[in-house]
């Protein structure tokens, strides 16, 4: 037989009312119940074996106790609690007189006695009673429902008076009617919930232009005017049943667009940790434009503009565990850049820019299972590299949520807390504001300089910083492992991923470098202006045939931060790459980035531009005086009449005189001064033992050459 407990609630049968033992006696084998339900319900006798076997047929059900619930103590008015306190008085004797209390004529006397005791009636202190049992048979089933006080939520009838407290102003106005309540639906869809701008108060005067105003003929100007009607509903109605009668969290969905809205404000019930299990299981890459302007490396007076900085976090410790610095906008090209370093070692990475760590203080060398990131960037064929080389899977976000990113969209505002007090040209909220500082004007950083004040703040958030809300589990509770990034990425290591896959930092980056095409030329392989060579073109004559049969394309791969090397798909080469050294033709573009190398080349297009007018000024200055000149010689030519010779003897004549012309050239050459008329020169000989005077003619072109054998002759013989 099922056992049956005091005050459990049943239901004899599928139509039966829910009832409640109220007392059992089992020497007896019979049991008081009453209708939980019944508003004059009384106690009755009904039998312990009766009940059973309809319990254990199945055909009686167990019901769950609509009024077992939980009631705090301090939550509790005074005011109920002061009723409930004095209801229990009032029906403490009867309680405490069961099972008396349960047979009628015994249950009468003891009412009549409380009711002249107290001062009471007896109708009262049945309804108590009643209650008392029904309700679950303790002192706070006596707490009174005020909160059904009012019928909250119901409509309540209407009649010709105004319902509600009277206008202090005003007229005394009119009840919102069914029919004015849909015409505030109708207002409300059609205004307020499609325009995201729009106030309140102002949909509300389109609810009373649209129907509450009458159109009526303007004597003075013979136009239309609008009269609003008189009574006609408040601004504080249409307020009270728009919340009554519309789902304000789906309005303000709708006004806001769900996209924003699922973004900005919806609940957040799950966390992104919730999916992984250790290190590696997920990471999260994202980028945003630094608020901070710099300058050139070159020239401390060029502001060159603000960096990108892309961020590779790991979702299970938190640990940055990849970074991009530079001017690459959001693209392929910066998050590769990003995974690159997450894949590479550390140490040599931060020595480049004068940091030095040990391995322990950043130990991420490795790529995710899984990688969530934008659609911008992972969309394409170009993320077919990640999946087949390394298998790694894609995830993308939905268009405009970022909030699936939290993680690392976290990132972007840690990072600048650390330096932003210390860095000029940081940006604040007030730029391009009216009288705002220029905040331009202020940069003094380079790229390498911000590159390393980023670092400092990484290190410093993966080796010191808690992350505030990680939810330790008690495996990390029982080994006390703080919620610091580098120490939950050391124990998730050891206790659930074991040790991580690494990759050859050079195949990662060859592997994930941007590729580009780039010419074979006479002068050697160019790329973006700039002249490579190796080893294996030399040798097979690369740049010999480009002169020859003429130039052809090579893909290539490029690192855009150094472009010293440039690597040609080959498959002669490693990983199928050949390495390409910039040559001396283009040295002056060595330890430049791409960037720094499209900005001088902007910059000599620039001056060339400048120049421009310059030049064409000359040139055609040039030409006017050549112009002059020939002008001139046509006019002396002109003047000196038709000549005397034939065609052919002109022709005839060239060689003589040519010879005569030279003749003149030479003379000119050497002409000495003129001595005045009269006068005498003093000759000192170079050589006074030669006595007899030597001729210093120049030669003819003939005895020169016959001088030169001569002399070659006599050195031969």
């Amino acid at each position: 037989m099922t056992g049956i407990a005091p005050c459990e609630v049943f239901r004899l049968g599928e139509n039966m009312p829910r009832e409640r033992v109220l007392w059992i006696d089992r020497p007896h084998g019979q049991l008081v119940t009453i209708d939980i339900d019944a508003p004059r319900a009384l106690p009755a006798l009904r039998a312990i074996e009766e009940i059973a076997q309809l319990l254990d047929e199945g055909v009686a059900l167990r019901l769950d106790d609509p009024w077992l619930r939980p009631v705090l103590e301090e939550a509790l008015p005074p005011a109920w609690r002061d009723r409930r306190d004095m209801s229990w008085r009032l029906i403490e004797p009867l309680v405490r007189a069961q099972p008396d209390t349960f047979f009628e004529a015994r249950r009468a006397a003891l009412t009549a006695e409380i009711a002249a005791k107290e001062g009471s009636n007896r109708f009262t202190i049945y309804r108590l009673l009643r209650r008392y049992w029904q309700r679950g048979m303790t002192p706070n089933a006596l707490l009174p429902d005020y909160a059904k006080s009012g019928g909250p939520g119901k409509s309540k009838s209407a009649s010709d008076r105004k319902r509600g407290m009277p206008p202090r102003n005003g007229p005394d106005g009119l009840n919102i009617t069914p029919e004015i309540r849909e015409s505030f639906k109708i207002a409300v869809q059609r205004y307020y919930a499609k325009k995201k701008n729009m106030i309140l108060s102002d949909c509300y005067n389109e609810l009373l232009d649209e129907f509450f105003t009458d159109l009526i003929m303007d004597e003075k100007t013979g136009r239309q005017k609008g009269v609003q009607r008189d009574p006609c509903p408040s601004l504080r109605q249409f307020r009270y049943w728009l919340q009554r009668d519309n789902d304000l969290l789906a309005l303000d969905r709708k006004r806001r667009t769900p996209r924003v809205y699922d973004k900005d404000r919806r609940g957040l019930l799950g966390s992104s940790r919730l999916e992984v299990t250790g290190p590696r299981d997920r990471f999260q890459i994202d980028a945003t434009i630094a608020d901070v302007f710099l300058v050139s490396r070159f020239d401390r007076h060029r502001i060159v503009g603000r960096p990108t900085i892309y961020v590779v976090v790991d979702v299970f410790s938190g640990m940055i565990v990849g970074l991009y610095v530079g001017f690459e906008h959001p693209s392929w090209l910066g998050a590769m850049m990003a995974l690159v370093n997450a894949a590479s070692d550390k140490v040599d990475w931060c020595r480049q820019y004068d940091v030095e760590i040990a391995e322990a203080d950043w130990p991420c060398a490795t790529l995710p299972r899984t990688l969530l990131a934008d659609r911008g960037e992972m969309l394409g064929p170009k993320a077919d590299v990640l999946i087949k080389n390394f298998q790694i899977h894609l995830e993308n976000t939905a268009p405009y949520r970022a909030d699936w990113k939290g993680m690392v969209e976290q990132q972007f505002r840690l990072l600048p807390a650390v330096f932003r007090d210390h860095a000029p040209g940081y940006i604040e909220t007030d730029f391009k504001e009216r009288g705002a500082h220029d905040y331009r004007q202020d940069a003094v950083f380079s790229i390498d300089e911000f590159i390393t004040i980023i670092i400092r703040c990484v290190l410093f958030y993966n080796n010191e910083r808690e992350i505030t809300g990680y939810v330790r589990d008690r495996g990390m509770i029982a080994e006390d492992v703080r919620p610091v990034p580098v120490e939950l990425w050391e124990w998730g290591q050891a206790v659930r991923s074991g040790a991580l896959r690494r990759y050859p930092s050079e195949q990662v980056r060859l592997s994930l470098l941007p590729t580009d095409t780039a010419a074979v030329t006479t002068r050697g392989v160019e790329f973006h202006d700039c002249l490579y060579s190796c080893p294996l073109a030399i040798e097979e004559r690369w740049f010999d045939r480009a002169r020859q049969k003429g130039r052809w394309r090579v893909n290539v791969s490029y690192d855009p931060r150094l472009m010293d090397e440039i690597f040609i798909h080959d498959a002669k080469g490693e990983f199928g790459f050949l390495r390409c050294g910039m040559t001396d033709l283009s040295g002056a573009m060595r330890g430049m980035t791409l960037w720094e190398i499209d900005a001088l080349r902007r910059d000599e297009k620039a001056r060339g531009s400048a120049a421009e007018r310059q030049r064409r000024e000359a040139r055609i200055n040039v030409n006017r005086e050549i112009k002059e000149i020939a002008r001139q010689a046509s006019a002396e030519a002109a003047a000196a009449g038709r000549p005397a010779e034939s065609a052919a003897a002109r022709v005839r004549g060239i060689r003589a005189n040519r010879a005569a012309e030279l003749d003149a050239e030479r003379r000119a050459a050497v002409a000495r001064p003129a001595l005045e008329p009269g006068a005498s020169a003093t000759v000192t000989p170079i050589r006074p033992d030669v006595a007899a005077p030597r001729d210093f003619r120049l030669p003819s072109v003939a005895r020169f050459r016959k001088r030169r054998a001569d002399e070659e002759e006599d050195r031969d013989g």
